[in-house]
């Protein structure tokens, strides 16, 4: 029980101190803030299908990136990019906490702005703190800067304001900027030092497995001698009432059956022979209707649902769907179950996937692999396969 308590003492601790910085519901700071908003602009581009990958922003911005550098980046995507512009561009001159972050975009795409922001604020902490500017600072603060400036010379004749000393006053006694940053290292110190007794007892705890299992195994020991001890008594108890040993109960043999299936042995092969021929002619039927199967292995469809770049073997880096044809003019089509090929085809899903497949939230991957819930439906129209029914697949891994 200890060291239970020891281990979800160094949890808290650690989830103490991953929160320390910046809670969901806390204000953030205006560049923090700036810093959330282009987040949330760059993922819903993301799930649009024309967006970078998150890796590569970093890379640019390694220092984090605003709506406007994503505005240098995507303003060539057209109406696509400006209906994102516009709509984040209000909310970035405001302010709020994460959870006013998480009311800008859908819950799909949170999922993908959570973690990263999140990540930025513990890779950067003095985002976290980062001051002020200069354009939000209280309208009287401001204009008593003014009036002190126009006082000119005559500061040094006139005492200094009594409202004034006291500001002064409480800004020094205020909280200092990176108090938030010790609250953090103080609790990863406590979580380091309660994982610490916690491994210390590890010898402890494996010892009392050992035992525990020294005792089961003693116990069924026990209770197997008290079984054979049992049986004995009962043997002898039979032999003192009735003067005979117990008979062991024996299973009935079925003789009866036995001289049913000797007896009709002869008529046996004629039901076999009926099966057989019954067995036999439903696949001959069914070949005649359906003719050759003919496999063939196509890349995405184009704007026109059409399968593009159509062939009988398998191309790496090219081939995505695999068709299956008795006529030559109806199919069934389902994604290649195989793994190179289900990354060539994450790599953007908007394009390879969404013209001939559907499902929930397809354009976010959120697995490695691709499953073909119901194949798909094509046609061979005008010398090229057609989509007709869509197939449904869903993400795993």
């Amino acid at each position: 029980m200890k060291h239970l308590i020891l281990i979800m003492a160094a949890i808290v601790c650690l989830a103490t101190s991953a929160m320390a910085q910046i809670t969901d519901t806390q204000t953030l700071p205006p560049a923090l803030w700036k810093q959330g908003v282009a987040r949330c602009a760059h993922y819903t581009a993301y799930a649009k299908g024309f967006a970078k990958r998150s890796d590569e922003m970093q890379k640019r911005f390694p220092q984090g990136y605003y709506l406007d550098d994503l505005n240098e980046v995507y303003n060539n995507q057209g109406q696509k990019w400006e209906k994102i512009y516009d709509e984040f561009k209000k909310a970035d001159g405001k302010s709020g906490s994460i959870e006013d972050l998480k009311e800008l975009v859908t819950p799909q795409v949170w999922k993908l702005v959570e973690p990263d922001f999140k990540k930025f604020i513990t890779d950067h902490p003095e985002a976290a703190t980062a001051a002020v500017p200069a354009a939000d600072q209280p309208q009287d603060e401001a204009a008593e800067g003014v009036q002190a400036d126009q006082d000119g010379n005559n500061t040094a004749e006139i005492a200094p304001e009594p409202g004034r000393h006291r500001r002064t006053q409480d800004s020094s006694a205020a909280c200092p900027a990176n108090l938030p940053l010790w609250l953090g290292i103080l609790g990863s110190l406590l979580g380091l030092c309660a994982l610490l007794t916690a491994l210390s007892n590890r010898g402890k705890i494996n010892e009392m497995k050992r035992s525990f299992a020294r005792e089961i195994d003693r116990t069924n020991a026990n209770l197997q001698e008290f079984s054979t001890d049992a049986a004995d008594q009962m043997k002898a108890l039979s032999i003192r009432l009735t003067g005979k040993e117990p008979r062991p109960i024996r299973k009935e043999e079925p003789v009866v059956a036995e001289e049913l299936v000797d007896e009709a042995a002869p008529v046996a092969d004629e039901p076999a022979i009926i099966e057989e021929t019954v067995a036999e002619e439903p696949v001959e039927d069914e070949a005649e209707e359906k003719g050759e199967l003919m496999t063939l292995f196509m890349n995405k469809p184009d704007e026109n649902d059409d399968f593009t770049r159509v062939s009988d073997t398998l191309e790496p880096g090219n081939s995505i769907y695999v068709l299956d044809t008795w006529d030559g003019v109806h199919g069934k089509f389902e994604v290649i179950d195989k793994p190179e090929v289900h990354r060539f085809a994450l790599m953007m899903p908007a394009e390879n996937l969404i013209r001939a497949c559907s499902g929930n939230a397809i354009q976010i991957p959120s697995g490695t692999r691709i499953v073909t819930d119901r194949p798909g439906e094509a046609e061979f129209i005008d010398g090229k396969w057609h989509v007709v029914v869509k197939a449904i697949i869903h993400y795993e891994g």
